[in-house]
């Protein structure tokens, strides 16, 4: 049974290799964060909507996808130049980046980072573009 498990095991993972070798960079990137559960993300972007205890933040790197919906608990660190901050003190047009573990609905959030400088006008130029909001998923 343990031999079974093993070859099933080396086969995923061979056929995550053989995927990773097949697309680029960035999308390996992002498919073997899709496929690993528990692999901590980071999106660049702008707050588009804060509602309740959720933040919608428009992908930089992605302009015309719709946001993605981060829900905030009282674990999550949120931080501008390394102080501590509220999520009520987070509005629209804020540019972040934040931390988060894929899940279903809104991601489990572990960290926002307030971006300030270069890398803040960096994302604000790159989040040109429509990003369609719709709510969160309950």
């Amino acid at each position: 049974m343990r031999t079974r498990k093993t070859v099933v095991l080396l086969g995923a993972l061979g056929a995550l290799g053989f995927g990773i070798g097949c697309a680029g960079t960035k999308e390996a990137g992002k498919d073997v964060g899709a496929a690993l559960p528990g692999v901590s993300q980071h999106r660049d972007g702008l707050v588009t909507k804060v509602q309740g205890e959720n933040i919608a933040v428009a992908d930089a790197n992605n302009p015309n996808e719709p946001v993605a919906w981060f829900k905030v608990g009282a674990d999550t660190k949120i931080e501008r130049n390394g102080q501590r901050m509220e999520l009520s003190q987070l509005s629209e047009g804020t540019p972040v980046r934040v931390s988060f573990e894929p899940a279903t609905g809104a991601e489990k959030t572990s960290k926002i980072e307030v971006l300030t400088g270069d890398k803040a006008q960096e994302v604000e130029q790159k989040s040109q573009g429509e990003h369609p909001t719709t709510p969160p998923s309950p």
